[in-house]
């Protein structure tokens, strides 16, 4: 297995940063293979195998549209909850959990605009999805769901590969996000926005701070596709809306390592975990840390912190020495 380093790289391949005024990227994503993923497939999803659970006729309608019975009484819900372990690939016993909040599944349909059209879904974006659930003012109102996927059985995460589109119209909006502690935090890990990429990021109240890029969702109703960076353990991720239209999740590609449970029992503490992220170190627990130059040059120390800034520091390759209760860990942290 390739060298762990506990960062997290978002591939952008328009660039990072972005004014008012900058051409914002309208094509169909990020396309695959950019970031070179070196470690097993472990997960292949395309969400065919799931039984059909979508309450609309056509791949134009969301399915949020909660509405009663004929007999004027009974709640037609349109998602459901659920869980369900899928196989990492290449294991007898290793699992992957999805977990499904407020969600519905529609295993053969195309995206909303390739069908609407006859055709022209974007390469790459399989038939069939998993669709996520808004806030929507039907009677009941329908509430904001999620679908999470628990990667913490693999040793390590290296790159995710994944493909979304929208119901209906175009510049429908997606977040992903991720978590290394067991689900207790969420960070941004891809905010892509819907129609008003630049007032998102000041007025709508559930996508303020958010991770921004140059890249729009006019193209989601025919699927767009992405890849991104994670480079951890204890990887867990969320899918979910960003201020618009409900998010249909199509393909899900992971590329990790797994390494089988043995018969004997583990009882020394867990290691340490040290990763970085928005040019910030960061500790699972705290430690008294030292930060050097890949040539071995101190430039930070700090003692009893889960926390070190790296902000002014050049981009780079660095090294982490973490001690906490008579442990110690070494590791290399990419800040960028």
């Amino acid at each position: 297995m390739k060298e762990k380093i506990f960062t997290l790289i978002i591939a952008l391949i328009a660039g990072f940063g972005f004014t008012a005024n900058a051409q914002l990227n309208i094509g169909t994503g990020v396309p695959w293979g950019s970031l070179g993923a070196a470690e097993p497939l472990v997960l292949n999803e395309d969400f065919t195998g799931f039984e059909f659970f979508h309450s609309d006729s056509t791949t134009d309608m969301g399915n949020s549209n909660n509405t009663f019975d004929t007999d004027g009484v009974t709640i037609i819900y349109g998602y459901k909850n659920d869980s369900v372990e899928v196989p990492i690939l290449g294991s007898e016993s290793g699992k992957i959990t999805y977990v499904f909040d407020q969600c519905a599944f529609a295993p053969d349909w195309e995206t909303a605009w390739a069908f609407k059209d006859g055709g022209g879904q974007t390469p790459n974006v399989s038939n069939g999805f998993v669709e996520v659930s808004r806030d929507y003012g039907s009677n009941p109102p329908t509430v904001r769901g999620s679908f999470k996927v628990d990667l913490r059985e693999l040793d390590f995460v290296e790159v995710i590969q994944w493909t979304h589109s929208s119901c209906g119209g175009n510049k429908r909006g997606v977040m992903l996000e991720f978590s290394l502690d067991d689900g207790a935090t969420w960070d941004t890990l891809r905010y892509q926005p819907g129609n008003a990429w630049g007032d998102s990021f000041t007025k709508d109240p559930f996508t303020l701070d958010k991770t921004p890029n140059g890249y729009r969702c006019d193209p989601s109703a025919y699927g767009m596709t992405w890849e991104d960076g994670v480079y951890a353990e204890n990887v867990m991720l969320r899918f979910g809306e960003a201020g618009g239209q409900v998010p249909r999740i199509h393909d899900l590609k992971v590329y990790g390592t797994y390494t089988p449970p043995t018969s004997a029992k583990v009882i020394d503490k867990e290691d340490i975990k040290v990763y970085s992220f928005n040019r910030e170190i960061r500790i699972s627990e705290p430690a008294d840390v030292a930060v050097y130059t890949i040539t071995g040059n101190l430039i930070k120390k700090a003692v009893n912190t889960n926390t070190v800034q790296m902000q002014e520091v050049p981009s780079g390759i660095y090294i982490v020495n973490a001690i906490n209760d008579g442990r110690t860990v070494v590791k290399k942290v990419m800040i960028q």
